[in-house]
Order: C-alpha cells, then sequence, then structure tokens
C-alpha cells in the first residue's frame, strides 16, 4: 500500500535540515508519539552524508485491537532515516519503519525542498505486510498509523 505525506515548515531548508538530523529534535519526535525514545543515534558522515535512527517502545493501544495478537504487548519501533548532502535547494533520502516481530515494513523516499523562506517535506513509500488473508488490512492499518506519527512528530517543529 502507498502512502504519501507532506508537510510544511516556516523555516529555511539549511534550517529544516539542522533540526531533523538533531538529536534533541529526535528525542521531541518520540515524545509526540506518547513515547520516551530508547535510543537516538545520529551519524554524521564526511561526505555530509546523516543517519538518523530513532528505537521507541510504543505501547501496542496505538494499533487497531484486531491487530494486537500477530504483535504482543508493546512495540519497539525502529525509524531510520538516511540523509544524502544539502545541496541549495533540496536535501534527499530514505525513510524505514521496522517494527520488531512484526511481519512487515515500511519504507520509501523522503526530501525537503526550498520554497522561497519556507521548506517543504515529503515522504512516499510503502507498507508491506506478509500476512495471509489479513495482509491488507494490517497494511491499511500501518499506513494509517504512520501517517499520522509523521503529522504528530513534525507538528513538534511547528509549536516549538
Amino acid at each position: 500500500m502507498k502512502i504519501t505525506h507532506r508537510h510544511d515548515f516556516e523555516a529555511t531548508l539549511t534550517d529544516v535540515s539542522s533540526m531533523l538530523t538533531d538529536p534533541a529534535f529526535a528525542r521531541e519526535r518520540a515524545a509526540a508519539l506518547g513515547t520516551e525514545a530508547q535510543e537516538v543515534d545520529i551519524d554524521a558522515r564526511e561526505d555530509g552524508t546523516e543517519t538518523v535512527v530513532l528505537r521507541a517502545r510504543v505501547p501496542a493501544t496505538s494499533i487497531p485491537a484486531e491487530f494486537r495478537s500477530f504483535l504482543g504487548r508493546d512495540l519497539t519501533v525502529t525509524y531510520t532515516e538516511v540523509w544524502e548532502p544539502l545541496t541549495d535547494a533540496d536535501r534527499v533520502g530514505t525513510f524505514a519503519v521496522e517494527i520488531a516481530g512484526a511481519p512487515g515494513h515500511v519504507s520509501g523516499a523522503i526530501g525537503i525542498t526550498a520554497r522561497g523562506a519556507a521548506t517543504e517535506l515529503l515522504a512516499t513509500g510503502d507498507v508491506i505486510a506478509n500476512v495471509p488473508l489479513v495482509g491488507p488490512m494490517i497494511e491499511r492499518a500501518v499506513a494509517g498509523a504512520v501517517e499520522r506519527a509523521f503529522t504528530d512528530q513534525l507538528s513538534v517543529a511547528d509549536s516549538g
């Protein structure tokens, strides 16, 4: 199942890029999901590539009840962004969501683009659940959860 999320920041491309790779902001993103980050790791390379990894324990109550039997009580979610070097016009990368013990994953492309004094973030990806019969229902539920998570996490920047 395809997902798309767009968010506009009232900040420059450079400021948004810095924010998205800041460990403090990564912890704020986890808190926006109603959890504390168990681990935040930022790996900045000499070539300008940066990797952001956020691991958090999320209560199973955040997913529909009919799917909890597949996952258990609490979910360990690993969210990863890999960003290419910043250019004058944009910064592109990839993202992935893995849920420990879950039969599937989410992955796709992410990018930020300068729009005058503002910056647009666009994430597009695929949700895949490898479960016979109920896979499409799980994909819809996960897609909704990922889109809500993007909204909640990125709105933290708007209120700060």
